[in-house]
């Protein structure tokens, strides 16, 4: 069962804000654009993981 426990509820939402805070602060120390950097990256996964061949599949691409 990979469902989290409600006692760990908590605690992954705050690592979860952990790691977001330290992406922004990253991100703005070095004057990115989060948004930017999202639509890239998403972008570059789209071409190397195609959703057709990707979906529901483990295997990493050669």
């Amino acid at each position: 069962n990979d469902e989290p426990q409600d006692s760990n509820i908590e605690h992954i939402h705050e690592e979860i804000a952990d790691v977001l805070i330290y992406c922004i602060m990253l991100s703005d120390k070095f004057g990115f654009d989060l948004d930017e950097i999202i639509l890239d990256k998403l972008a570059k996964n789209a071409q190397r993981y195609p959703v057709e061949f990707a979906y529901g599949n483990s295997n990493k691409a050669n």
